[in-house]
């Protein structure tokens, strides 16, 4: 997903080779780390192949000199039990739950601060049967991860920065929603955005559309991701052909936007300059009546080279 071969005769960590010293363990080589015994700098290090392998991911050896080892070396990435370099999948406790969406009432612009609490003025578009612009108070439901990982004062410098933001989730109309990646910094990417109160049903996933609007109850969900390198457009610009979910209320079946990857609304550029450590958040915005759905998990992935320790947490 972010970083995903001849043999020296003499290896790293050898009599003759150097395995590099791993913080806490001093000069003295006797610290541990996963059950490895550290030793000190002995000399030049000697290449002694690739570090790509559970063993040589496993070893405590520098076995490609370039002063990392095992999973904090980025070609380990992935490897044997070396996590993905980059990348942070988050398990909510409990599925989050999306009932209709929540608002009080009308605004003036998406400047507007008068809405009350966690509420923001959202632009609804032209109202499909009495016409005008419309613009109305509502709360996000939102879930964030704490990134702490990356070197100080790193920032976001091309969208080669980031991999991939997937969620796995399931809505009975997806056209109800405007879904943001929030950076640290308050500048946003809106990876599907708002298209208006207008359009057919869509389901995320297979939705179930048999409980109450207010009081969502899960069904089952599928893996949504927007990518840089997406082939295919935004959600709502597929023309590709529908996948089928069962429909509860009507029996048979209904469209369902097939997995996969996608283009965001959004150019992730206007993420650029947004520090890379700090509050990163997945928001997503009811603003249509009726339906509900559910998210079971989401992930972010950045590229490795942004990493300063692959083996270290990330948040």
């Amino acid at each position: 997903m972010v970083v995903i071969a001849s043999l020296a005769t003499v290896g790293c960590g050898s009599d003759n080779g150097r395995r590099p010293s791993r913080p806490g363990t001093g000069d003295s080589g006797v610290g541990t780390d996963g059950g490895v015994v550290m030793r000190p700098d002995t000399g030049p290090c000697t290449p002694s192949g690739a570090e790509n392998t559970p063993e040589t991911c496993a070893d405590g050896v520098d076995n490609d000199c370039d002063g990392l080892w095992d999973c904090s070396d980025e070609a380990c990435s992935g490897v044997g039990s070396c996590p993905v370099c980059g990348s942070v999948d988050t398990q909510l406790g409990a599925p989050l739950a999306l009932p209709d969406g929540v608002g009080s009432g009308e605004c003036t612009s998406t400047s507007d601060t008068s809405c009350g609490g966690a509420q923001q003025c959202f632009d609804v578009g032209e109202d499909p049967i009495f016409g005008g612009a419309g613009f109305e108070c509502r709360e996000s439901y939102r879930s964030s991860l704490d990134f702490i990982g990356f070197a100080d004062g790193a920032t976001f410098a091309d969208v080669s920065d980031l991999v991939s933001v997937c969620v796995t989730m399931e809505h009975s109309w997806v056209r109800d929603l405007e879904m943001r990646l929030e950076a640290p910094n308050g500048q946003f990417v809106r990876l599907q955005a708002f298209a208006g109160r207008e359009g057919g049903e869509l389901y995320l996933g297979q939705a179930n559309d048999c409980d109450e609007d207010d009081s969502p109850s899960p069904g089952t969900g599928a893996r949504y991701c927007w990518t840089p390198t997406a082939t295919r457009g935004t959600m709502f610009d597929y023309s590709g052909g529908y996948d089928s979910a069962p429909d509860c209320l009507f029996g048979g079946t209904t469209d369902m936007l097939p997995p996969g990857d996608y283009s965001t609304s959004d150019p992730f550029t206007n993420l650029i300059g947004t520090p890379l450590n700090g509050r990163w958040t997945l928001s997503v915005t009811d603003l249509w009546g009726i339906d509900n759905g559910y998210i079971f998990d989401w992930s972010i992935s950045f590229n490795a080279r942004n990493v300063e320790d692959c083996s270290s947490p990330l948040i």
